[in-house]
């Protein structure tokens, strides 16, 4: 250079250039910003699926062993029921009166524990479940934000590029 002073015309193509450069850096990290939390949206999408799965298979776990649980109580109140009337035969003791009163307590406890386990494990299936639709859930929202992030990142670096546009064409009109 040589020291001159730039030119009005020159001034404002530099206007416009810087104008036109800013709006475009702004705009890629507009887009780029979007994109990320597009990424991220999807992440989270896969994530609750995945915990959804999960959930899932714990529940199918958890009435498994419930079923077995039940079916073993079952089999130890039958045995014990079945000691107990055979003590009660080789003794000689007649099923009726107080034995037979002690015989229909006992058949009513067992069933009554029977039933217990029977509901805490229907119980503990229902809460993975719920964790299940959550988690679907969860991961419908998710999905839906990624697309949403995903047509903002167009809209908002579009917005900026056209703002620039005019901002660089408001510069070259009053030169």
């Amino acid at each position: 250079m040589t020291g001159e002073p730039l030119s009005t015309a020159a001034l404002v193509k530099i206007s416009i250039g810087a104008i036109v450069a800013g709006a475009s850096v702004q705009a890629y990290g507009q887009y780029q910003s979007n994109k990320n939390a597009q990424s991220q949206a999807k992440a989270q999408s896969a994530w609750n699926l995945y915990n959804s799965k999960l959930a899932q298979r714990e529940a199918d776990a958890e009435q498994a062993a419930n079923l077995f649980e039940s079916k073993q109580q079952k089999k130890a109140a039958d045995r014990l029921k079945a000691r107990g009337r055979a003590i009660r035969g080789k003794s000689g003791v007649e099923e009726e009166g107080s034995p037979l009163l002690v015989m229909e307590d006992t058949a009513a406890e067992l069933a009554k524990e029977q039933q217990q386990t029977r509901i805490s494990g229907s119980r503990r299936v229902s809460a993975f479940e719920s964790r299940s639709i959550l988690d679907i859930s969860k991961a419908s929202a998710a999905k839906a934000r990624a697309s949403g992030f995903g047509k903002a990142a167009i809209v908002s670096a579009g917005g900026t590029l056209l703002s620039g546009a005019g901002s660089a064409a408001a510069v070259g009109a009053t030169a």
